[in-house]
């Protein structure tokens, strides 16, 4: 046994830091939880994009649970300025966890007032109050309702509203920064008709009218540094859609698979969930197959496609390539199942980069 000694002595050693690890591991968690809190606050994932136009992905899902996708909410880099189109559930902490300070939010821009579109508002009004100490509610533009919405979030958190100031001070937390205030307009009456709502310092975002039947919707365009983004919010085929997407360098379009619709469909029937397989019947009048969004990507002569708003959820990484498939059929240029937290960067220079940026 003595030509053992020295294994035994190893597995000593190693016993012993084991229990070592074990009985200091509160004080190792404390030093990884400062190392993250310095990571988290001092990233700002502005400042690491190139000079350009960007599409950051900060909700991929739909209605429907999925613990890798918030709700629908795509971020806009113009230069320096930030932009969020559509805030579900999870926008905010998505947005955080990508390294955005919720604080240089400009602008909320609602597609529609489906509540999967809006229900993370409240959460992103009060982070970009709190992280910003702003001094004005954050501005909402979107269709006629979008007052509406705002003002009833207002009231539903303007308790709390009042207890945070009375907590921190109004130094901290400027009473007149708390919640939303919106700015509505009609919706284009007509294809090819646009809303021009933003036009300054050489950024352009223009509203068209999509096909989202019975609710009022739209699409939005985004120029900047000469590149451009379409985003189709929810919609069946559209030809506004494909209309102002002309020659833009992506376009990120909402998707649902019909296989995949008609799987829970059939399931839900055979449980007796009579309306929930309703339901996935009836969604398939306004939203967009992977075909069809390909279809649209390439009679728009776009230099990307970006799907996103996954119908049905995707639990499993390997779904996504259902949608990748179908779009394929119709479209030949670059196609992109987009994740949370993804990136597609279009630097001014020119070309196309994706990266994900979140930090844990």
């Amino acid at each position: 046994m003595k030509g053992w000694g020295w294994l035994l002595g190893v597995v000593a050693l190693l016993v012993a830091l084991v229990a070592a690890a074990f009985h200091f591991r509160g004080e190792i968690a404390m030093t990884l939880v400062e190392r993250a809190a310095r990571a988290g606050l001092d990233a700002d994932l502005v400042e690491r994009l190139p000079e350009g136009l960007h599409a950051a992905f900060c909700g991929t899902g739909s209605p429907l649970p999925d613990r890798q996708r918030a709700g629908p909410c795509t971020a806009v880099v113009a230069g320096d300025r930030v932009f969020v189109f559509d805030a579900g559930e999870g926008a905010s902490e998505t947005l955080s966890l990508m390294g955005f300070s919720q604080g240089d939010i400009e602008a909320v821009f609602l597609t529609h007032l489906h509540s999967d579109h809006f229900d993370g508002l409240a959460p992103l009004s009060l982070q970009h109050w709190a992280t910003g100490t702003a001094t004005q509610p954050l501005l909402v533009f979107g269709p006629v309702g979008a007052a509406r919405v705002a003002a009833g979030l207002n009231e539903a958190y303007g308790i709390d509203s009042s207890y945070r100031t009375a907590h921190h001070g109004p130094e901290i937390m400027p009473p007149g920064g708390a919640g939303l205030r919106a700015e509505e307009f009609n919706v284009p009456a007509t294809d090819g008709e646009v809303v021009m709502l933003v036009d300054d310092d050489g950024v352009r975002i223009m509203a068209f009218r999509v096909d989202h039947a019975p609710t009022d919707a739209v699409g939005y365009r985004i120029e900047y540094g000469g590149r451009s983004i379409v985003i189709s919010g929810d919609t069946s085929r559209s030809e506004s859609l494909a209309m102002a997407a002309e020659g833009a360098d992506l376009l990120v379009h909402e998707v649902i698979s019909p296989q995949l619709d008609r799987i829970m469909h059939d399931v839900s029937m055979e449980r007796g969930r009579e309306n929930i397989g309703q339901i996935f019947t009836d969604i398939m009048d306004y939203h967009t197959t992977p075909e069809d969004a390909g279809a649209v990507a390439a009679e728009a002569n776009v230099g990307a496609l970006a799907l996103t708003h996954f119908l049905p959820q995707t639990p499993i990484p390997g779904l996504v390539h259902v949608f990748v498939r179908d779009a394929e059929r119709t479209y030949d240029g670059p196609i992109y199942a987009m994740r949370d937290g993804d990136v597609i960067s279009l630097p001014s220079d020119g070309g196309l980069r994706r990266g994900n940026y979140l930090l844990y």
